[in-house]
């Protein structure tokens, strides 16, 4: 079996490097494919029929929760009208999303919270879904929506945990809970 590839080019040159964390590779993935589709003002649906897919199975790769066979990435990207090159390129830029009718969250939920404290960076979503007791995937969809609500969403994957947390906390998001004892 080979070791995951980091989509882009290597710092250094001369080809890929290894890709430490895979469940956040797939996340990452999901949220541009997300993010793609949100500015074309798409449901899942939509994209879903446009990618000869159910709207249940895109829902899956944006959460992360499958990994993408090539022939599945091409027929989401081939739905979306972009390249596979430009949605895995270091280079790739968040395209600007229209208004949402509905709104999205300004505070983290305490499940956002938790898994934002829980993955520090450099620590394996797998390892993090282990401490919590949750499944990977939900963390995975949580860690992915605290970007989201705290506006880093569109930062390099290497980048995005540390500033989540820096703007956390500069919100005061992350505080500590209190825990009344009623007895």
């Amino acid at each position: 079996m080979t070791a995951p590839v980091q989509v882009g080019p290597s710092p250094v040159g001369g080809g890929p490097t290894v890709f430490q964390d895979r469940d956040e590779l797939l996340a990452d993935v999901g949220d541009r494919i997300r993010a793609e589709r949100r500015a074309l003002g798409w449901s899942q649906e939509q994209l879903g029929q446009r990618s000869n897919m159910s709207w249940r199975a895109i829902k899956r790769l944006e959460h992360g929760e499958t990994s993408l066979p090539l022939l599945v990435l091409a027929d989401v990207c081939n739905g979306l009208g972009v390249s596979m090159s430009g949605l895995l390129s270091e280079q790739w830029v968040m395209p600007a999303v229209p208004p949402r009718r509905r709104g999205v969250p300004s505070v983290l939920s305490p499940r956002m919270a938790a898994v934002l404290r829980a993955a520090v960076p450099g620590v394996p979503l797998t390892q993090v879904a282990l401490q919590l007791g949750m499944p990977r995937p939900v963390v995975s969809s949580r860690l992915s929506e605290a970007y989201r609500v705290l506006g880093v969403s569109d930062l390099p994957r290497d980048e995005r945990r540390a500033a989540a947390m820096r703007v956390a906390e500069a919100r005061g998001l992350l505080a500590p809970v209190r825990v009344v004892d009623a007895a």
